[in-house]
């Protein structure tokens, strides 16, 4: 009964490894167009002189495509996974057959799971372009839209990496 211990470790390890291949969603991004050296600090929560420099209009909403990208490497660790797995199997030469064999199988079931998983992260966004109140323009791309319009006074929370937009209160 336990004579495949080791085939069975390996299809666990294949089933976290290829796991790992899941695209994350975009992060979503703030992105602010400046004059050279304005703001060199890198944060954008402060008021100067009165003026918030996260508040603002927006101008202008778009939906954009977000389409995630493979790496390859569901392809590379399915046929390490898969060599593994094919070496259990044969003798002599029936074993380099057997772990070719699996090598070729785990790349194209690898490199399945990773498109499989890239295109279920793809999808839309939406993008605000914001007059702030300070004259700069930004943009904010994020994934949800709360309802948000042209016209709308919202507030940037966050940085450029890990931006949002929120509506004045």
């Amino acid at each position: 009964m336990f004579k495949h211990r080791g085939l069975i470790v390996l299809a666990l390890v294949a089933l976290f490894g290829l796991q790992a291949c899941v695209a994350p969603p975009p992060r979503e991004r703030v992105v602010y167009r400046d004059p050279a050296g304005y703001n060199q600090g890198g944060g954008y929560d402060r008021r100067d002189n009165g003026v918030c420099r996260t508040c603002g209009t927006i101008r202008q909403i778009e939906q954009v495509r977000v389409d995630q990208q493979t790496t390859g490497g569901g392809a590379i660790l399915g046929a390490i996974i898969g060599g593994l797995i094919g070496n259990q199997f044969g003798r002599g030469s029936g074993r380099a057959a057997t772990t070719a064999v699996g090598a070729v199988g785990g790349a194209v079931v690898g490199n399945s799971v990773e498109s499989n998983n890239a295109r279920a992260a793809s999808g839309y966004a939406w993008r605000y372009y914001v007059e702030l109140d300070d004259g700069h323009e930004a943009w904010v791309g994020q994934y949800d839209n709360p309802g948000f319009r042209i016209g709308d006074r919202v507030v940037i929370r966050g940085g450029r990496n890990d931006g949002r937009l929120e509506l004045m209160r």
